[in-house]
């Protein structure tokens, strides 16, 4: 149970890797560009469709400076938006910022995901190969015995 329990911890964290590295092509970011509300209204579901996934993944791997930096970084600002609609003049450049500091936060995230997925890799390795070795000492002596 416990190895199936990694094996989905494991799977999520690759998850995890693999949306952070997406790469939108140059031609469509230029096409967004002229399309200001529409780039705006894309960014702004990728972020609400993405983060539940992403705060489950840090909770799980219990990354508890992550999730400290989550709510400094994007949480705060968030609350600012929501208060800033009451003066209409503030509102967009809020979000712009808002916006901008969640791509930041999963800028910065990407870099140590990424090494998390490859410690991970390892630690499988490690015990696929302590396992094997144990096979192997187990097989000698029964031979010998």
């Amino acid at each position: 149970m416990e190895e199936n329990n990694y094996i989905n911890q494991n799977y999520n964290l690759i998850r995890l890797k693999k949306y952070l590295n997406y790469e939108v092509s140059g031609l469509v970011l230029f096409i967004l560009s002229f399309q200001v509300f529409i780039f705006i209204f894309l960014a702004s579901a990728a972020v609400l469709i993405f983060t539940p996934f992403m705060l489950y993944v840090l909770y799980t791997e219990k990354k508890k400076g992550w999730l400290i930096l989550f709510i400094i970084i994007v949480f705060i600002p968030l609350m600012v938006l929501i208060v800033s609609f009451i003066f209409i003049e503030f509102s967009r450049p809020m979000l712009f910022i808002s916006i901008g500091l969640f791509y930041f936060y999963f800028f910065l995230l990407r870099f140590d995901v990424n090494e998390w997925v490859r410690e991970a890799g390892a630690k499988n390795q490690y015990l696929r190969d302590k396992k094997k070795r144990e096979l192997e000492l187990k097989s000698f002596t029964d031979n010998f015995n």
